[in-house]
């Protein structure tokens, strides 16, 4: 019975910075808000909790529109920001079953990837935990100290994950966390949350789930990459705008294709 965590209670400064009225998950990709085209994208699951921002709940309704969309799910609302990302996972720990695998995906992403895969990996006597990655992306050029970045031994297993720091300086080579990652328990992820927070590490003053896998691989834990053949952010507005051409430009062009006779 796999579980779903979406950390969602960001405020998307650049978003509204560059006149978009909606927060960042209520934003049109393909016709859907973003969150519900996010979710539809990942493998399926029997429970979802989103953790979402008191703001957006109050000024845009955005509760009601989960559940319009996934009735059973559970909505945990912040009471503000929080310390990172880890933060924002742990709190959703109450609504999870500890004994169950769960997911945990950005809000703003999507991939194109082998989900037969991705279930042979999660199989029962598999690794402890993947970071979902992906490679040969050249916007990582712009600003690599954006990203996590993952050195991998043989048959993809982590050796470390350096969060907002490149592991060399073969940038396209190298993989690069896309913002999902899979527990064997949730049991397990929510430990070594709270050990993070104990220990105080933080990255740019924030608590990242990049660096919960270093903690599990401490513990001798098998924590491997699940590489998806395709990476799709949307988290900027510049990287939903270039996302919006192509979509039309593959749309205009399909529909133009003449159709082939026999």
């Amino acid at each position: 019975m796999m579980q779903i965590v979406i950390p969602m209670a960001g405020l998307g400064t650049r978003f509204r910075d560059a006149g978009y009225d909606l927060p960042k998950p209520l934003i049109d990709v393909d016709g859907l808000p973003m969150i519900v085209r996010v979710v539809n994208d990942l493998p399926k699951a029997d429970r979802i909790v989103f953790v979402v921002n008191s703001a957006h709940v109050q000024e845009f309704d955005i509760g009601n529109l989960l559940l319009q969309h996934f009735a059973d799910c559970d909505i945990v609302v912040t009471d503000g920001l929080t310390e990172g990302q880890a933060c924002s996972v742990q709190l959703a720990r109450e609504h999870l079953d500890l004994e169950q695998d769960v997911l945990v995906a950005a809000c703003d992403n999507t991939h194109l990837y082998d989900l037969s895969a991705f279930h042979r990996l999660t199989k029962s006597g598999g690794p402890d935990a993947l970071v979902w990655t992906y490679r040969n992306e050249p916007r990582v050029y712009a600003h690599p100290n954006w990203y996590g970045w993952v050195a991998v031994a043989g048959d993809g297993e982590i050796t470390e994950i350096s969060v907002k720091q490149p592991v060399s300086s073969n940038l396209l080579a190298d993989h690069v966390v896309s913002g999902t990652f899979w527990f064997r328990t949730a049991a397990c992820m929510v430990a070594n949350i709270d050990r993070l927070v104990a220990d105080e590490i933080r990255v740019k003053n924030e608590f990242y789930l990049d660096s919960v896998p270093n903690l599990l691989l401490e513990q001798g834990m098998d924590v491997r990459v699940f590489e998806v053949e395709k990476y799709i952010g949307w988290g900027t507005p510049a990287d939903l705008d270039d996302y919006r051409l192509w979509s039309r430009y593959v749309k205009q062009t399909l529909v133009q294709q003449p159709a082939l006779t026999g």
